[in-house]
C-alpha cells in the first residue's frame, strides 16, 4: 500500500519561536509517522517564496513585538494566498502574539497603526506592560473536551471587535491576568495566546489536529512503538494535577 504524504508549513520559523514554538511541528511530525504517514516539513521566512496551497497544516509561533511587525510586512505580499487556503479550510494554529495577524489592525506601544491581514474583525492595542503566567483553559465546540494547560507571556492590553472566542482561561496561581475568553477561531484556523509547545503540552490538542489533518483518527496504542507519547500523557496528566 502507497504511504500518504502530508506537508506541514513553519512559517517564520526563526522570527517567530520564542519559547520552544519548533517543538509543536515536531511533535505533530512524529504523531503522524507514528500513523504511518510520509511526513514532510518545510520552514519559510522572510523573502522566501510560499506555496500555500501545498500544505495540510500550518504552524506560526511567538515574537517580540518587532519581529511580528517584520513578518506582517513580509507575509502582506501572500495576503491574497493565504486567505484563500483558510477558506478552503487549511488547518492552521497560530500561537502567541502571531494570532494578531489575522486581524484588523494592531495598535503599538507607541500609538502607531500596523495594518494586519484583515481576515477576521478585531484589533489588537499593546501596552509595555506584560501579561503573564500559567493556566488552564477549556476549549469549547468543535475542538477536543479536554482541559488543557499553558502559559501566556503578551504584551498588555485589549482587544476589541466581534470575534468568537475558543478558550475559556483559567490562570494558575501568581499569574498577572484575570479569567477570561480569549484566542480566534474561524473554520480550521485557531490561534490562542497561550505560547510555547502547546502540542507537546497537550496531547489532547495534538491529536485533535492529528485527527483533523488525516481524517481519521489513531488505531491503538501507538505508544507501543514509541514510548514518547506514553511520557508525554504522563507529563500532561502531572502537570493537570499540579495546576
Amino acid at each position: 500500500m502507497e504511504t500518504k504524504q502530508i506537508k506541514l508549513l513553519h512559517l517564520y520559523h526563526d522570527l517567530m519561536n520564542l519559547y520552544g514554538d519548533w517543538a509543536n511541528i515536531a511533535v505533530l511530525e512524529r504523531e503522524l509517522f507514528s500513523r504511518g504517514y510520509d511526513v514532510k516539513v518545510d520552514k519559510k521566512s522572510v523573502g522566501d517564496e510560499i506555496a500555500f496551497e501545498l500544505y495540510a497544516f500550518i504552524y506560526v509561533g511567538s515574537g517580540t513585538e518587532r519581529s511580528q511587525k517584520a513578518c506582517m510586512n513580509d507575509l502582506l505580499r501572500f495576503k491574497d494566498s493565504i486567505l484563500r487556503q483558510i477558506e478552503a479550510g487549511t488547518h492552521v494554529l497560530a500561537t502567541g502574539n502571531s494570532h494578531e495577524l489575522f486581524g484588523q489592525t494592531v495598535i503599538d506601544s507607541d500609538g502607531k497603526r500596523h495594518k494586519m491581514l484583515g481576515l477576521l474583525d478585531f484589533e489588537t492595542e499593546q501596552q509595555n506592560t506584560r501579561i503573564t503566567g500559567d493556566c488552564t483553559c477549556l476549549p469549547k465546540d468543535p475542538l477536543c473536551k479536554d482541559k488543557l494547560i499553558g502559559f501566556i507571556n503578551r504584551a498588555g492590553g485589549s482587544q476589541s471587535g466581534n470575534i468568537e472566542r475558543p478558550f475559556s482561561i483559567s490562570p494558575g496561581e501568581g499569574a498577572g491576568f484575570k479569567a477570561c475568553e480569549e484566542g480566534i477561531i474561524y473554520k480550521n484556523l485557531l490561534g490562542t495566546y497561550i505560547t510555547g509547545p502547546i502540542l507537546v503540552r497537550n496531547p489532547p490538542l495534538m491529536k485533535y489536529f492529528a485527527n483533523a489533518i488525516t481524517g481519521e483518527k489513531a488505531r491503538g496504542l501507538h505508544f507501543e512503538s514509541d514510548p514518547f507519547f506514553l511520557y508525554q500523557d504522563m507529563a500532561y496528566q502531572a502537570a493537570l494535577e499540579k495546576m
